[in-house]
Parts: structure tokens; C-alpha cells; sequence
């Protein structure tokens, strides 16, 4: 008997209401992470940082029940990402530890989100940057997550702006919100195809409100670079 509180793709239970699993065939170079397991990850730092990364990633640990934390850590566990030595104290290893360290210490965040044509099928990707490694995080079904990990001299502009064009490549309707946060605040930036060009507002709150106008492709990479306080390449 089938569960009528249950959908086909299991998308009525998903609290982050992500993209289908099966959806893509997961690259080598990205891991899967549960809600619990982030949480957990997230639960070993009490900081600045940490507490911005759980906002980010709809995780805070602060609120979890204990139950869902001891579950998180025995995934790990299980998965080889957390040990324990003879006194009891724990280590993440692998995976897990970079993780840890780039939720932890983060200084800047980003928020890539993807709103269709429709103004439905609102996704978003995060991008979590420290001194030593950086991490793009996609929300999946069930509360999971994709990560790619990364060195911090990623080309920020770049990545994003590549997103970007890949995601109006699939919906030319579509339109990007950018939100970049660090110790200075947010800034942002919203986008969409408009003639053979695009559309870029700085600084969108609401209708009618931003700055900017209609730039080329040169001048999209420009106006992304500018929210992370770089100059594009020529």
C-alpha cells in the first residue's frame, strides 16, 4: 500500500523541496551530504561564520533536535568521515573535514538562485569561500546536498557567470537573483536575458527598485566581478 502523503518523485516531504536525485548522474567529483550530517558538521563550530553558512544552507544547528544531530554523526561515522579516539573525542576526516572547516570558516557566501520563466521552479546553488577551500552546495531531495570542493583561487566571476548563461541556455525566461554576503553586509544582483544581451540591476529589493542597465557578455562578467571586489579578466 502506498503512503498517500507520498508523491512520485518525493518531492511533498522535502523540506528544501530540491532538484530530483535522479536527475543527474553525480560526477566523480562531487559528494552527497544529508541534512542531518550538515547539521552536525555545522554544530561543531559556534561562530560568526557558522552561524551565516547554516542561514545560507537552511541548517542551524542551534534549533536541531539532539536526536537528528547523533544520527548526523553517526553517518559519518559509518561513512569513515568521523572517528573517535580512546577518550571519546571526535575527528572528522576526508570529506567531512573540509566541509566542516569551510562552513566554519567562512568569510564570504553566495547565493545563486534560479527562478523560471513562470516565476516557479525556484532553485539556488551556494558558493561557501574560506582561506584554504571553497565549496559549491546544491540543495537535492529529501534535505541532501551536492558539494563540490575547490581551491580558494577559484575564478569567482567566472563560475557564477557560467551558471548563469547555462541556466538561460535551458530557460531564456528565466532571470538570477545573485546575493553575495560577507562582514560588510549583502550585495546583489539580478539578471535575465533581454534582446542579445542581458539585463543587470545592482542592488534589486523590490519591483521597479536596482541600477544598472543592458550589457553585453563581457559587460555581465564585469557586473559579477564587481560583487566580489574584482576586475574580470579581458
Amino acid at each position: 500500500m502506498s503512503d498517500t502523503n507520498d508523491t512520485r518523485d518525493g518531492r511533498a516531504d522535502d523540506p528544501l523541496r530540491g532538484t530530483p536525485i535522479a536527475a543527474i548522474e553525480l560526477p566523480d567529483d562531487i559528494v552527497g551530504i544529508g541534512a542531518s550530517e550538515l547539521a552536525y558538521l555545522l554544530s561543531r563550530h559556534d561562530s560568526a561564520a557558522s552561524r551565516t553558512s547554516g542561514d545560507f544552507l537552511l541548517s542551524d544547528p542551534r534549533i536541531a533536535q539532539e536526536g537528528a544531530l547523533i544520527g548526523g554523526a553517526s553517518s559519518l561515522v559509518s561513512r569513515g568521515w568521523l572517528t573517535l579516539d580512546e577518550d571519546g573525542n571526535r575527528q572528522t576526516r576526508s570529506y567531512a573535514a573540509l566541509i566542516e572547516y569551510v562552513t566554519g570558516k567562512a568569510y564570504r557566501w553566495s547565493r545563486i538562485g534560479f527562478v523560471g520563466a513562470d516565476g516557479g521552479d525556484v532553485e539556488y546553488v551556494a558558493l561557501l569561500e574560506s582561506d584554504t577551500v571553497t565549496a559549491l552546495l546544491q540543495p537535492r531531495q529529501l534535505a541532501s546536498w551536492f558539494v563540490r570542493l575547490g581551491e580558494p583561487d577559484v575564478d569567482r566571476a567566472a563560475l557564477v557567470t557560467g551558471m548563469m548563461k547555462e541556466r538561460f541556455a535551458v530557460d531564456a525566461g528565466a532571470a538570477v537573483i545573485l546575493q553575495v554576503r560577507t562582514a560588510e553586509g549583502d550585495r546583489t544582483l539580478a539578471v535575465r536575458p533581454q534582446g542579445d544581451g542581458y539585463e543587470a540591476l545592482r542592488d534589486v529589493s523590490g519591483p521597479g527598485t536596482g541600477t544598472g542597465g543592458i550589457v553585453d557578455e563581457a559587460g555581465l562578467l564585469d557586473e559579477v566581478a564587481r560583487l566580489y571586489g574584482e576586475v574580470a579578466a579581458a
